[in-house]
């Protein structure tokens, strides 16, 4: 059987990302070389087959700073030896590697494909392994877990008769011992439950504060202001959802007196009256990010301190209880139109007339219809947001770099501290 255990060391800093592997990544974010997946599988060798012993434990109870080993059992289930045996390791972005093995090279892979950053390792295991034998690493593979862990995952694939180090370990990384596969001498459990890749979740003891605001504008009738709410992570924590779907929801109430003619994208009407459901776009969210969305409200009626309430969303899973977030008093925000004695408009800019132009990354919809704009640029999850108007403390300060998060996706505004 396998284990997985915890031993508790030094706070390690967060290393620096590097640059992204030659190569398309497979789904779970492998990227060096070659990649686990259709075009590594039709090279295998026939007759070999290596399958995982389905049996490593999640761990807990680990703190950022601490570390945690992994153990893993792969048998060869086929007829014939497997040679030129390549193991992949794929970590959440809150993992580091321990060692660096002289056989394996390592990665940081940035965000892509819709999923967040990892830290990868492809290791060229010299070995025969033969039919009907179960084989474990000499020692288990030992993980950092950095001050963003949270949910993390070490994923684990392994194949042979593939091509990704034609010359051998020359091509290593690593300056610690070479990681080597050895025979288990005891007989494998009856019943043992077999799959080609294995997953072990870490789940850290660690907090990410999510964090809504709101605006303040100001307008007479017929006019349209642009009011602003963002969605923050403010850390230290990175979060990313327990099931395929957005790790942030929350509900955008509208203003009495106004109507929305720009809505921004990932918002839609909800089935409350005058309400607007809003998401991330993706099912996680990096720490020290934040998103703006921005709706044009058009005031039909000057009503004095109309307020619209911002509040997450209640569910099942992560993005409905937020387990991690242990500050709920950011939780809620308001947008507030014609505040009495308010005086100028913050968090947003006003237009003339009914359809105003292309202001804040938003364009103006038509009398009668709100049109979908989005408040950033298409593809990105780093993007600073320009500052437009004067503001409450609710807007983004401007100029920063932009990393492509994922393909056919939208834009997340992030602020990101710099150490």
């Amino acid at each position: 059987m396998t284990s997985a255990s915890k031993t508790t060391t030094h706070r390690p800093q967060r290393p620096p990302r590097l640059t992204a592997g030659a190569v398309a990544a497979a789904a779970v974010g492998w990227s060096l070389v070659t990649v686990p997946g259709t075009a590594a599988a039709e090279q295998a060798e026939p007759g070999a087959e290596l399958v995982f012993e389905q049996t490593a434990e999640p761990i807990g109870g680990v703190r950022p700073g601490d570390s945690a080993e992994v153990s893993f059992a792969v048998k060869n289930k086929g007829d014939a030896p497997a040679t030129r045996v390549v193991l992949y390791l794929g970590g959440s972005q809150g993992l580091e590697y321990a060692k660096k093995y002289s056989n394996c090279v390592y990665e940081e892979a940035p965000a892509q494909d819709e999923g967040p950053a990892r830290t990868n390792a492809v290791c060229d295991i010299e070995q025969t392994l033969e039919p009907g034998v179960v084989y474990e690493p000499g020692e288990p593979v030992g993980l950092k877990l950095l001050d963003r862990a949270l949910y993390e995952r070490l994923d684990v694939n392994i194949l042979a008769g593939v091509n990704t180090f034609p010359d051998g370990t020359q091509h290593g990384g690593g300056a610690d011992p070479v990681l080597k596969l050895v025979a288990r001498t005891t007989p494998e459990a009856p019943g043992t439950v077999h799959g080609g890749e294995l997953g072990v979740d870490i789940t850290a003891e660690n907090t990410a504060d999510f964090a809504l605001t709101g605006s303040k504008v100001r307008g007479a009738a017929g006019r349209t202001v642009e009011a602003k709410v963002t969605f923050a992570n403010k850390g230290p924590a990175w979060a990313r959802n327990d099931v395929y779907g957005p790790i942030g929801v929350f509900d955008v109430g509208i203003p009495e007196g106004t109507k929305v003619t720009g809505v921004p994208e990932f918002c839609e009407p909800a089935e409350a009256a005058a309400t607007y459901r809003c998401t991330t776009p993706y099912n996680y969210a990096d720490e020290d990010s934040e998103r703006a969305y921005v709706f044009r409200l058009r005031i039909e009626k000057v009503v004095a301190n109309a307020t619209g309430k911002v509040a997450f969303v209640k569910g099942d899973n992560r993005w409905g209880t937020l387990p991690f977030d242990r500050n709920r008093t950011n939780n809620t925000a308001e947008i507030v139109v014609n505040e009495p004695g308010g005086g100028a408009s913050s968090g947003g800019t006003t237009s003339g007339g009914t359809s105003g132009g292309t202001t804040g990354g938003t364009s103006g919809g038509t009398d009668g219809a709100a049109s979908s704009t989005g408040g950033s640029g298409a593809g990105t999850q780093l993007d600073e947001l320009a500052e437009t108007g004067t503001t409450d403390g609710t807007l983004l300060a401007g100029g920063a770099a932009v990393v492509l998060l994922a393909a056919g996706g939208a834009a997340v505004a992030i602020r990101r501290r710099t150490s």
